[in-house]
């Protein structure tokens, strides 16, 4: 039993280092090992996606398990493995978006995130105000631009969160979204637009 527990655990730390598309092809193969590093590189960026959408850790952590049962249910349908990551994505903020429309909330719970998330955000987000350095000290000010993302229509957070947080380009977005990189450009721009509006005391001169 020992010596069984001690091949799994190597055989999980070298699927650990492999590429995320040899990870897909042999999740698509059955690898159980292979699918489970999958879902430990992916969990936490479904459930900060989830959780920066819905304002709340229950939905959010519905959203995440959902997310991987329905990978796990099509992986075998995902033509090419260098699309999984946009189809991560993709998944999750649909699901965000449904529980958005289902769900009516008269105000957001605020966010309860892990202190590295918590920063992340608010790195990604100080650039919105005059002084970045407000935003790591003032919880009040970073509760204000959290209100102003949440305001938001959804697909219009979408892009803000998957591209000012997350990172991602305007290209992958358009795929995740399944639309132009027009309609991506031109929610970002109205996104924005919102925010400054929202936040004009605290923006650049």
């Amino acid at each position: 039993m020992a010596l069984a527990m001690q091949l799994a655990g190597s055989t999980a730390e070298q699927h650990a280092n492999l590429p995320e598309t040899e990870l897909v092809t042999r999740a698509q193969q059955g690898d159980e090992f292979a699918f489970e590093a999958l879902y430990r590189r992916f969990a936490r960026t479904v459930y900060t996606v989830a959780h920066h959408m819905l304002g709340n850790h229950h939905d959010a952590d519905e959203v995440m398990q959902e997310t991987f049962i329905r990978i796990f249910k099509n992986l075998s349908r995902l033509r090419s493995p260098q699309a999984f990551t946009a189809w991560v994505y993709q998944i999750t903020v649909n699901l965000c978006m449904d529980y958005r429309k289902t769900r009516s909330r008269n105000r957001w719970e605020p966010l309860e995130a892990d202190e590295d998330r918590q920063s992340h955000f608010e790195l990604a987000t100080a650039k919105w105000v005059r002084n970045p350095q407000q935003v790591l000290e003032n919880k009040e000010l970073l509760t204000h631009i959290s209100s102003a993302i949440d305001s938001l229509p959804g697909q219009q957070k979408a892009v803000i969160l998957l591209h000012e947080v997350e990172g991602l380009s305007k290209k992958m977005i358009s795929e995740v979204l399944e639309c132009s990189l027009v309609t991506v450009r031109t929610n970002l721009h109205h996104a924005r637009k919102k925010l400054r509006r929202r936040l004009l005391k605290y923006l650049n001169t």
